[in-house]
């Protein structure tokens, strides 16, 4: 049993099952922003937008070609076969179900009080939000930050790997929390609510460094839909 947990934990790292794990969230994204027919889009999806404009790319799909990318320099560094088994994919959605129920239950009580989700209808619209949430998020503050922040703690910690590993994933998730509250769209703040994005921010970052991209954006999008959708 411990080989074979081994060997699906192994399996699933390689940067094909990531793809196509958030493939379903990306198509419900991107196609319902254009059938919905609206230019109300998830803020991290926004900045990548805005950092690219700034860099004279212009492109309303200029996110998804930097994700595109991402997983581009993925493959080729890893040098990973593009073979995929569907049982271990279906068990990395399910994974990402129980990750997803497993945040949701550690909230419990605050819940009805905070909601790491967006303050939402619980409509169509928002269901489209919440699948480019778990993309977009992890992809600016996970894929992009976190790697980013390892680095800059390593050099002023002295390549302290554990010390560096921790202030990383503690300055991110601050940041990714005080990121609901910027913006025309962001939520009213409250500290209750900035202290459970925060510690969202902290799961998600460990979900990342141990079970990689994929896994930690479908349980980002389906935790939100739960909450946000279902629950709302």
């Amino acid at each position: 049993m411990k080989s074979v947990l081994k060997g699906y934990l192994s399996e699933t790292r390689r940067p094909v099952y990531s793809a196509l794990l958030v493939l379903p969230f990306f198509l419900a994204y991107h196609v319902g922003i254009l059938l919905l027919n609206t230019a109300h889009i998830n803020g991290a999806d926004a900045l990548i937008i805005r950092i690219l404009s700034s860099l004279s790319v212009h492109s309303i799909y200029g996110s998804a070609l930097v994700l595109a990318a991402y997983f581009a320099v993925w493959q080729l560094r890893s040098r990973a076969s593009m073979n995929v088994k569907s049982a271990m994919l279906v068990l990395c959605l399910l994974e990402s179900i129980c990750f997803a129920l497993l945040l949701l239950f550690t909230f419990g009580w605050m819940t009805k009080y905070f909601k790491l989700a967006a303050n939402v209808s619980g409509g169509m619209a928002d269901l489209v939000l919440f699948c480019g949430a778990g993309i977009y998020e992890e992809l600016v503050f996970r894929a992009f930050l976190l790697g980013l922040l390892i680095a800059g703690f390593r050099f002023v910690l002295r390549k302290r790997e554990r010390g560096a590993a921790i202030a990383a994933a503690l300055v991110g998730a601050l940041l990714f929390s005080a990121f609901h509250y910027v913006g025309h769209g962001g939520d009213a703040f409250s500290i209750g609510g900035f202290v459970q994005r925060t510690a969202g921010g902290l799961y998600f970052s460990a979900l990342f460094v141990t079970r990689g991209f994929g896994i930690t954006a479908a349980t980002h999008a389906i935790y939100d839909i739960i909450v946000g959708v279902i629950l709302a």
